[in-house]
C-alpha cells in the first residue's frame, strides 16, 4: 500500500509505515537533522510523537520505519471540533516539555529557510523585495525568544487522531524553535480560515498559559512569517515539478498572506 507524501515515498508493509526520503528535497530539508533527532526520539517513553521502529541511511537517503497506526486518522479527513482543538494544544505542551539533547538539534533560521526556495526559483516573486526587509526585522525578534523541540509543520496530514488519543508524526521540519511556531503553524496549515476555531484555539492557549495577550504580536508575526513562507514553498514547488496542485496551494496561501487578519 502506497500513500501520498510531498517530500517521502511512503509504504506500507506488514503493517509497518516506511518512508523513504526523496534526494530532491535536500535543497531545502536537512535529513542529518531528521536523523540525529530519530536517534534521540527512538529512546524517549513519551505519548505525543510516533517514535520509530528504526531508521538508517541507504545510499544518502533517510529510510525510517514506523508502526502503522491502526483506526487512526488524520485531520485531512475529519470535521475539526473545538475537542479536536483541545486536544492539539495538549500535545504541543508535551511536546514542547520534552527532555531533548538540544545541542544535536538544529536551529530554524528564519531568513534563510525563506531564502532557500526564493534562491532555487527561476522566475523569482516580487513579494520578496516587498517582505524581506520586514522578515529580517522579525527575525531579530524570533531570535531573543526561549527555544522550545518544535515541529514546524502542523498541516492536518501530520496530526493522526482516534478517539481521545492524538498524536503528531513526520519529522521533515523538526528543529529548535520558539514556542509560537507550532502555534502559528497549526493556525495557517490546519484551522486556516475557520476563524471561529481559530479564536477558540487562541483563547485556549491564552487560558492554558501557554501564551499571553501580550504576546500576541509575536504570533501575529510569526502567523505572516509562515504564510509568507509556504507561499515561497507551494511556489517553488509549483515551478520545479509543474503540478496544477501546487498552483493552487500557492494561489490559496497567497491570497491568506494578503488577507490574514490580527488577533
Amino acid at each position: 500500500m502506497k500513500f501520498k507524501g510531498y517530500t517521502n515515498e511512503i509504504i506500507v508493509e506488514n503493517e509497518i509505515v516506511i518512508k523513504k526520503s526523496l534526494f530532491f528535497h535536500n535543497i531545502y530539508l536537512d535529513k542529518q537533522n531528521e536523523y540525529n533527532f530519530l536517534e534521540q526520539l527512538i529512546k524517549l517513553k513519551q505519548d505525543c510523537l510516533l517514535n520509530p521502529i528504526n531508521f538508517y541511511w541507504e545510499k544518502e537517503e533517510l529510510i525510517s520505519q514506523y508502526k502503522f497506526l491502526k483506526n487512526y486518522h488524520s485531520l485531512e479527513k475529519i470535521n475539526l471540533t473545538e475537542k479536536i482543538v483541545d486536544m492539539v494544544i495538549e500535545n504541543i505542551i508535551k511536546m514542547h516539555n520534552l527532555n531533548i539533547n538540544s545541542a544535536k538539534i538544529k536551529k530554524f533560521e528564519y531568513v534563510n529557510f525563506l531564502n532557500k526556495f526564493h534562491d532555487n526559483t527561476i522566475n523569482k516573486l516580487e513579494i520578496y523585495d516587498y517582505y524581506i526587509d520586514e522578515i529580517k526585522n522579525y527575525e531579530s525578534i524570533f531570535n531573543k525568544l526561549d527555544l522550545v523541540l518544535s515541529h514546524n509543520d502542523l498541516v492536518p496530514g501530520n496530526i493522526l487522531i482516534k478517539k481521545d488519543k492524538l498524536i503528531f508524526i513526520d519529522y521533515d521540519y523538526v528543529m529548535l524553535n520558539n514556542k509560537f511556531f507550532d502555534l502559528a503553524s497549526f493556525i495557517t496549515e490546519t484551522l486556516n480560515d475557520d476563524e471561529k476555531l481559530i479564536n477558540y484555539f487562541i483563547n485556549k492557549c491564552i487560558e492554558r498559559k501557554i501564551i499571553s495577550i501580550t504576546e500576541l504580536d509575536t504570533l501575529n508575526k510569526i502567523i505572516k512569517y509562515q504564510d509568507l513562507l509556504w507561499t515561497f514553498w507551494a511556489y517553488f514547488m509549483f515551478e520545479k515539478q509543474n503540478n496544477e496542485e501546487f498552483k493552487i496551494i500557492y494561489k490559496n496561501k497567497l491570497n491568506r498572506l494578503k488577507n490574514r487578519k490580527h488577533y
